[in-house]
């Protein structure tokens, strides 16, 4: 795809109407240095940590002052700098913040077991499933080949499910026993946009799109059995963030194409892990909505109304009547 032809689909994906106001970077409601939001005393676990949208993840949340934001990623070097650049952030905004990065893949089962055993993590409050796998080369699925796909399915579905077990079914230590827990789901766009006719770029990446879908599906359904109260569950799309991804592949750089603010998404990230998201458990939403008018409006309603709105399913289906 051209990068003009994907300027214009990134602009009429921008163009939502959901909320009245859309943002294409952070705003003081979501603000990680408001109070409210504060992460004191919290141990954030962010896969995928070390670049692009996890890296604004995690200064987000040694913004908010959590006691301890670990990092996870494959590449040594990438996960060293962004140890530095957010220790760095940590004594600018004199966060009480402590760093730690490990080498992981959340398609290794052994990492995932080794994770959560590890002293140095310890007890985890909020875990960000942010770490996926992009379907770089634009192909069908069935020229893609299963075992491509599946790999997708490994990074999207079976990974951030496995942690999203061991997160859930951690021990709690002495004074953490009835401590509320946030699971936050970096999904994206792609899982809902399967128009050939609307969104040329998304329906390129198939495996992506399919993949995310499932992932973000099973996290709804993890939402169902558990009360918010004790594990609140939020999934959203960040928006579209420059990363190496758009670099090397496309070869778009950060001002060739209409990027979202990295700040965005990491701000609604520890939006969502507070309970003012309560609200929001189980369901999918875009970073990009206004919060104030999610909470209060027309689309809050509709929430209250339809136990299916914004949650993954099949459009025009309400169990077996028609929506």
């Amino acid at each position: 795809m051209s990068l003009d032809a994907l300027r214009a689909e990134l602009t009429l994906t921008q163009n939502t109407d959901v909320t009245k106001t859309v943002h294409t970077a952070s705003y003081p409601a979501i603000s990680s240095l408001r109070p409210e939001l504060s992460q004191e005393g919290r141990t954030v676990l962010i896969t995928g940590g070390g670049s692009g949208c996890g890296l604004a993840i995690a200064k987000a949340f040694v913004a908010a002052r959590a006691a301890r934001v670990v990092i996870l990623g494959r590449r040594e070097g990438v996960l060293s700098s962004a140890h530095k650049e957010l220790e760095d952030e940590a004594r600018r905004l004199s966060s009480p913040a402590v760093i730690v990065h490990r080498i992981f893949d959340v398609t290794n089962e052994d990492d995932v077991e080794k994770l959560w055993a590890d002293a140095v993590v310890g007890f985890v409050d909020v875990f960000v499933s942010n770490a996926a796998r992009f379907q770089t080369e634009a192909k069908p699925l069935v020229e893609l080949g299963y075992k491509e796909v599946w790999s997708s399915f490994e990074a999207n579905v079976k990974g951030p499910l496995h942690m999203a077990e061991k997160f859930q079914k951690q021990k709690a230590p002495a004074g953490k026993q009835n401590a509320p827990k946030s699971l936050v789901n970096v999904s994206t766009a792609a899982i809902h946009m399967f128009n050939k006719s609307v969104s040329t770029f998304s329906v390129s990446v198939p495996s992506y799109g399919l993949s995310k879908n499932a992932g973000t599906l099973a996290l709804q359904l993890v939402a169902d059995d558990v009360d918010p109260a004790q594990l609140q569950v939020v999934s959203f799309h960040p928006g579209t963030v420059h990363t190496e991804v758009y670099q090397r592949d496309i070869g778009a750089g950060p001002r060739d194409l209409p990027f979202d603010d990295a700040e965005l998404s990491g701000s609604f990230a520890v939006w969502a892990a507070s309970p003012e998201a309560r609200f929001l458990h189980g369901r999918f939403v875009w970073a990009s909505w206004d919060v104030e008018e999610l909470a209060t409006g027309p689309v809050r309603k509709r929430m209250e109304e339809d136990h299916d709105f914004l949650r993954v399913g099949v459009v025009g289906l309400k169990f077996n009547k028609l929506a």
